[in-house]
């Protein structure tokens, strides 16, 4: 089983985006929370589970969706490294991930 790893970053976007989602909705936040986290958790059985990232040529970051967001992460060896919680709505800077 892989391990998985926050950045600051990913930690970060998670955080504002269940704020956000709490000023409105705190239950719905709280629910979205648990499915995103429960959608993050199978990568440590199942690494390779998302595609790539279309806006990295490199093929080094791979995204799984949940609802409207992008969960971008790359994998070594057995650890995966959880890099950015992105809205699929929004441009992505590839080379802004990490």
């Amino acid at each position: 089983m892989a391990r998985l790893i926050w950045t600051e970053n990913a930690i970060g976007d998670f955080e504002r985006l269940i704020e956000y989602i709490a000023q409105d909705a705190p239950l719905a936040a709280q629910r979205f929370a648990q499915k995103m986290i429960t959608r993050i958790e199978l990568l440590q059985q199942h690494p390779n589970l998302g595609g790539h990232v279309a806006e990295d040529d490199t093929q080094t970051y791979r995204e799984v969706l949940q609802g409207n967001y992008r969960v971008i992460y790359r994998s070594e060896k057995n650890d995966v490294y959880l890099v950015a919680i992105h809205h699929s709505a929004r441009l992505l800077d590839a080379e802004s991930i990490e």
